[in-house]
């Protein structure tokens, strides 16, 4: 239909057809002092966390295709009271491109909080209209998106940041702090893994087809739901919950998962890209991402570092044990191995140990000093605070589409 083809050339057309109406060029001017004026565009779901981390500046817009979803979870979820209720004055949209044709010289920032098949022309039609940006993890659908929206960022001037929060966390600092003073010695293997299951992956289904064709609830814009996605029927497998585990909507465990416990690696060690990446994964049904999958990345040496093995595990699948007595966190995390020691580092980064405990408790008072600056409000506040006041975000566009790109 015609609007489905609007839909698919969004990420073409409606930035460049804002930017020539609005006359901007280049990044939003943002005020030194005072509060960034705002858009959520996907509030339920993970758009909870913006709208708690970001209540103390000015939302002036929020964006959702479900109307229940956004405005009622959102409600009911958020920490603090219900925060929706200090900006009754917002604007409520179903489409971003609505909101970006009537709100765009309103609007300093802009945080995507979907499912991953719209972060791409969203946040593109976002960088078109200069405005900062906050994608969630991962930041886009795949690799050829990935690039085209960090050069578009990079160009744009923006400041840029993608959600996975424990980049702006303590684990992933102490990680980094200790591997280079040597407490490991030379790093040359890591294990990560993520072993959580569930319906949001759909491993259970042969294909979604065997699910009967169903109603999109009333408060749901299903055709702008699906996007830039092939159309298809009304599934609630599909929209609630379950999207991550379909090909034509999220990334599958690897792409949910990886961001946050690859993080550390990438972050200490200084990778780069992979020089070969060896991959074994159950079959695939159709669809839908395999149930369970193992991948060795081999990353070259960096000047006197040596090569590094980084090997991925999930599905219900675990690395070997480092040592007697560890306990896997299901959530998953990551373990260094250098030949001079082992640290562990939990999910999201958010902690790090030497191992054994022993080692551990015998270097207490012995670890090296915290040079890194630490992040005080998470990701969101991060971000707020660098476009108000300049700096770099620890997940910048830079930082974060080499890391998706893994």
């Amino acid at each position: 239909t015609p609007s489905r083809q609007f839909l698919k050339t969004a990420a073409l057309t409606t930035g460049s057809l804002l930017l020539a109406r609005s006359g901007l060029r280049g990044a939003t001017p943002s005020p030194a002092n005072g509060r960034l004026q705002i858009a959520l565009i996907g509030v339920g779901g993970r758009g909870t966390a913006a709208l708690t981390a970001l209540q103390n500046e000015q939302l002036v817009a929020f964006c959702d295709v479900d109307f229940a979803r956004g405005r009622g979870t959102a409600a009911q979820k958020t920490k603090n009271g219900n925060v929706l209720a200090r900006f009754l004055e917002a604007k409520w949209f179903s489409d971003f491109r609505v909101m970006f044709e009537e709100m765009a010289d309103q609007i300093d920032a802009v945080v995507v909080s979907v499912p991953d098949h719209m972060h791409f022309p969203i946040a593109m039609a976002a960088v078109r209209l200069g405005k900062h940006l906050y994608v969630e993890k991962p930041l886009c659908r795949c690799i050829t998106e990935v690039r085209a929206l960090h050069a578009a960022a990079k160009k744009a001037g923006i400041v840029t940041q993608m959600g996975n929060q424990g980049r702006a966390a303590e684990g992933i600092r102490l990680a980094r702090e200790w591997v280079q003073a040597g407490l490991l010695g030379r790093v040359h293997t890591v294990h990560a893994w993520n072993t959580s299951a569930g319906a949001s992956y759909s491993l259970n289904l042969e294909t979604a087809t065997d699910v009967a064709v169903e109603t999109p609830p009333l408060t749901l814009n299903y055709d702008l739901w699906l996007g830039v996605a092939p159309e298809r029927p009304y599934r609630k497998i599909y929209s609630h919950g379950s999207w991550r585990g379909f090909v034509d909507y999220g990334t599958g465990r690897l792409g949910d998962w990886a961001c946050h416990q690859l993080d550390a690696a990438y972050y200490a060690l200084d990778l780069d890209a992979p020089t070969t990446v060896e991959a074994a994964s159950t079959e695939p049904k159709k669809d839908t991402f395999p149930a369970i999958n193992t991948l060795s990345y081999a990353f070259p040496a960096r000047g006197a570092r040596p090569p590094v093995t980084v090997k991925w595990f999930d599905g219900g699948l675990l690395p070997p044990q480092p040592v007697e007595g560890f306990k896997f966190n299901p959530g998953g995390g990551s373990i260094f191995y250098g030949d001079k020691g082992i640290m562990s580092v939990g999910s999201h980064s958010s902690s790090a140990r030497l191992l054994p405990e022993t080692r551990m408790q015998e270097m207490m008072g012995l670890l090296p000093p915290k040079t890194i600056p630490r992040v005080v409000g998470g990701p969101h506040v991060e971000w707020a605070n660098a476009i108000r006041n300049g700096g770099i975000c620890g997940s910048n566009f830079d930082y974060a589409a080499p890391l998706a790109e893994i």
